[in-house]
């Protein structure tokens, strides 16, 4: 079987069906009988397209709908600026822009002492994590090790 669910980073009820194969994705609000395991990855929806990050045998990779970047591959990168209290995120792969997200950021959570900007905005956590090792190291996955829930027993 090829088609993998990540879960919405912010909506509890909204998921992501994503082919490894091709890449295709489509987002379902309930999921199929016979749930199929979900990866480690969280995803957000943003002018229409699917961003998101899943662990691989090869490190992390950011998608953009069906496109992947892997964090191993040097040709993107990615900026965040903030703007009169407003978040610009871009996306650039080789000098081009890819995608751009200018939109209001969430607020952490004062009473949660585990809450902090990059827990609470996908894009902070991509910027900021995209060249740590030990990123790296937790989303590189060895074959059948991925899977952070599966199908009871």
């Amino acid at each position: 079987m090829s088609t993998e669910i990540i879960k919405h980073k912010y909506l509890s009820d909204c998921f992501l069906l994503r082919d490894r194969i091709n890449g295709a994705v489509s987002e379902v609000k309930v999921l199929p009988p016979g749930q199929l395991p979900r990866i480690k990855a969280s995803y957000t929806k943003h002018a229409g397209k699917f961003i998101g990050v899943y662990a691989s045998e090869k490190g992390p990779v950011m998608f953009i709908d069906a496109a992947t970047l892997p964090f191993a591959n040097t040709s993107w990168v990615v900026t965040l600026a903030k703007l009169n209290g407003r978040n610009q995120f871009i996306v650039l792969q080789d000098g081009k822009e890819i995608f751009k997200a200018d939109y209001q950021p969430a607020t952490p959570d004062d009473f949660d002492a585990y809450s902090d900007t990059e827990s609470v905005d996908l894009f902070s956590w991509i910027v900021a994590k995209r060249h740590d090792s030990e990123i790296f190291q937790m989303w590189t996955i060895t074959s059948g090790k991925h899977l952070l829930f599966s199908r009871p027993c």
